[in-house]
């Protein structure tokens, strides 16, 4: 019995078995003549006895029990073909049912790992708001620095908002947010929100020539553009 053969497979292909034994025995006994070995035993009888009449002799129990054979073999032939057909609808349901599920236990595993994927998203982009409120603080450290005096008497002042400064945006990256520079470099409208564009001998077009705002990445997401001039190239005299 295979994996997918359930009980009342098993029961019917019995009942089919049965069938073919007696069927194979039927054979048998038609090969065997009786009135072939009874013509053989009225040659052998001796003289002066008489065979008894045909009308009163009464069938023997060995054709009796075969014409009982018979009967029961063909009641069981006319229901063989409904046996068959039973047994291949059941068939055909199991496979049904084995297909059906692993369809359902391929869509288990697909919704296993979509509600992992969005877990993993959760914890790595679930505080996206609160960095983004944390950023302008950063953003407004570094335009104290560069405001900065420059004279000896602030240089403890700066150097402490330069280690507060620091100490924020490590804080930040181990959470995933990075900030990103990006003068100079190629225009990327994804990376980059372009504020306006002006002429410039030293920067190529279609570069950043001033960033006005730091862009940051939380994760691989961005997490804030940044703002920037473009650069239009030369001017042409």
């Amino acid at each position: 019995m295979t994996d997918n053969e359930s009980a009342a497979d098993k029961a019917i292909r019995e009942a089919l078995a049965s069938v073919e034994r007696l069927e194979r025995e039927r054979a048998a006994e038609d090969e065997f003549d009786p009135e072939a070995l009874d013509a053989d035993a009225v040659e052998l009888m001796p003289p002066g006895d008489d065979v008894p009449p045909s009308g009163d002799a009464s069938p023997p129990p060995s054709t009796t029990k075969r014409t009982a054979d018979q009967m029961m073999v063909e009641t069981l032939l006319k229901s063989k073909g409904e046996l068959q057909e039973v047994l291949s609808q059941t068939q055909k349901e199991a496979k049904d049912m084995f297909d059906r599920l692993t369809r359902v236990s391929a869509d288990f595993e697909n919704y296993k790992k979509r509600v992992s994927r969005e877990k993993d998203d959760a914890i790595k982009f679930g505080n996206e708001k609160a960095f983004k409120e944390i950023i302008p603080v950063v953003d407004n450290l570094r335009r104290a620095l560069q405001a900065a005096p420059t004279d000896e008497s602030a240089r403890l002042f700066v150097d402490g908002v330069k280690l507060v400064s620091k100490q924020l945006e490590d804080a930040l990256a181990r959470f995933g947010v990075v900030g990103f520079d990006s003068l100079g470099t190629p225009f990327d409208p994804v990376r980059h929100e372009a504020v306006g564009s002006r002429p410039d001998a030293t920067i190529p077009a279609q570069h950043v020539a001033e960033e006005y705002q730091r862009g940051f990445m939380l994760h691989d997401r961005l997490l804030r553009p940044a703002l920037v001039i473009v650069s239009a190239g030369a001017v042409e005299n």
